[in-house]
């Protein structure tokens, strides 16, 4: 090799270094190339920023909307000191991640509706950038724009954002499984498996139906296995990861199994097909919705499957698999709500996006279409109200400590207690609750068919002074065929309790208190009774 002098040597270096994109000191050179790829990630940053800003302000509008029944039994559940917490639980039937949260969450922050709806709209904006990271990291930047996109025009997401349940929290997270599960194993990058065992495990100590998701993860393994060609490495992968997932939710394990054998949703039935057709498609914005996000990626997702030895074929068939395996365990189970569809949406958005971002004009007519549709069901101004427990509770302002408030469904004594004064007493149709913050569904049906409240309640307005009240809260449940047993039973409960307290000559009707039109969840019907007489 010629020896060079130091003068040379330097001015050799700083020519390879500036080929490297380093300049002499050391630092990257700022070619066009570079300029133009920071120009554009500080772009999509202040894009980003400016939709979750416009989306807190138009999300966060409902945050001081009054809790109805399930918010109740949340903050209830969550005003638990944190280590009883897990005990509580065993009579409600949920995981306890969500509850841990908000506990920290409200010993920061209160427990007033507007704070804890903060904490779900948080967890809802998270979304939007998670759907731009998984959709850009997994395919293309145009592809996560357009799961980004869909994401801020979801109107599930959007109603989630002011409850104060974990569903928002749930959404997040399936997100984040589905895009680490095809990280893992659908493209073989094998750093994104502690990712996915982490928020995997995160997920089903967070709702049940995240055990539905696991399945359908290990379901959605099959045709990993079956059309790539390092499938041993598949295996072991699969077997360390939903290994450290099941090793890391056998604690619960036991919790889980008392909570399934002693029913703790007798509220819930078994969903129709087309029931569940229907409720994914709202899910997704509605019926109009979905035809436009079909007009925009159809074609192109049969373009993609037609090439079934590819990666982009097999992550398709993946994020389709997904939503039919949860979908069939909810059925299978018949524990069932609409709001435990964020288990399902997000799988279902990037599958969407990926067919959208590659659609073309097709693609971009769709999302127009959808943004059309879907923006007024998910920005409604003013939220809806899904309860008029809190308005009750101002009209029966004259209760004092000691009065009693007796209610056919115990579930909505956490509410009431929420909302009401403090120091009264609370009875169900079964007779006395002492601890008005945990709803207790440990064979609930059983005991509302057991219940006898001509036998429960006498006892409890006999110890009354003369002067104390008595109110009876009763939901307006709307008498259908496909009304479930056990609020058929809070229904005759309550017309029986009613009976009862009219009959009896020791008190007077005071007040009157009739559910208002437009409430969305548990409108409440309430009486409000003086004891005249000992």
């Amino acid at each position: 090799m010629t020896d060079l002098t130091e003068p040379a040597q330097r001015d050799l270096l700083s020519k390879e270094r500036t080929a490297n994109g380093s300049n002499a000191k050391g630092s990257p050179a700022q070619t066009p190339r570079v300029r133009g790829a920071l120009a554009s990630h500080r772009t999509d940053a202040t894009i980003l920023a400016g939709l979750v800003a416009v989306l807190a302000f138009l999300w966060g509008r409902g945050r001081g909307v009054s809790f109805w029944i399930d918010e109740g039994i949340a903050v209830g559940i969550s005003s638990q000191p944190l280590a009883d917490i897990p005990a509580s639980l065993r009579l409600d039937g949920s995981p306890p991640l969500y509850y841990f949260l908000l506990h920290l969450w409200m010993s920061m922050f209160g427990s007033s509706e507007a704070a804890t709806h903060t904490l779900s709209l948080l967890f809802a904006l998270a979304v939007v950038p998670a759907a731009l990271w998984a959709g850009w990291s997994l395919f293309d930047r145009r592809t996560g724009w357009m799961c980004a996109a869909l994401a801020a025009l979801n109107p599930f997401i959007a109603y989630y954002a002011n409850e104060t349940r974990m569903y928002s929290l749930v959404t997040f997270l399936t997100l984040l499984v589905t895009a680490t599960f095809l990280h893992s194993f659908v493209f073989g990058r094998r750093g994104y498996l502690p990712a996915f065992v982490a928020v995997l495990t995160l997920l089903v100590y967070t709702h049940g139906w995240g055990l539905f998701l696991g399945v359908a993860a290990a379901a959605a393994l099959v045709p990993c296995v079956a059309l790539r060609p390092d499938r041993r490495r598949i295996l072991v992968d699969a077997t360390l990861a939903f290994g450290a997932v099941g090793v890391l939710y056998l604690p619960w394990v036991p919790t889980l199994l008392y909570q399934v054998a002693h029913d703790p949703n007798p509220w819930s039935r078994r969903p129709t097909l087309t029931g569940l057709r229907d409720a994914v498609a709202f899910g997704l914005g509605g019926e109009e919705v979905v035809v436009a996000l079909g007009v925009g990626s159809i074609a192109a997702l049969v373009a993609i499957l037609k090439r079934p030895s590819t990666r982009t074929a097999l992550a398709v068939a993946t994020m389709l698999i997904l939503p039919v395996v949860v979908l069939a365990g909810g059925w299978a189970s018949a524990v069932w709500g609409y709001r435990y569809l964020g288990v399902v949406v997000p799988p279902l958005l990037l599958v969407l996006a990926l067919g959208m971002a590659r659609g073309g004009s097709l693609g971009v007519t769709g999302l127009v279409l959808a943004a059309f549709l879907a923006a007024p069901l998910g920005v409604r101004v003013p939220a809806s109200q899904k309860s008029n427990a809190q308005e009750v509770a101002q009209e029966a302002d004259q209760l004092r400590p000691g009065d009693l408030v007796v209610t056919s469904d115990f579930s909505q004594i956490p509410l009431l207690a929420y909302y009401l004064p403090p120091d009264l007493r609370y009875a169900g149709a079964h007779g006395a609750v002492d601890d008005v913050q945990v709803t207790d569904w440990r064979d609930s049906l059983e005991r509302m068919r057991n219940s006898q409240p001509d036998q429960a309640l006498p006892p409890m307005i006999d110890a009354l002074a003369v002067g104390a009240r008595v109110l009876l809260m009763c939901p307006d449940l709307e008498d259908t065929p496909d009304l479930v047993e056990f609020h058929q039973l809070v229904q005759q409960h309550c017309i029986d309790i009613q009976a009862l307290l009219q009959r009896d000559d020791r008190l007077r009707l005071d007040t009157s208190i009739e559910a208002p039109d437009g409430v969305e969840l548990t409108p409440f019907n309430g009486w409000l009774f003086v004891k005249r007489s000992a």
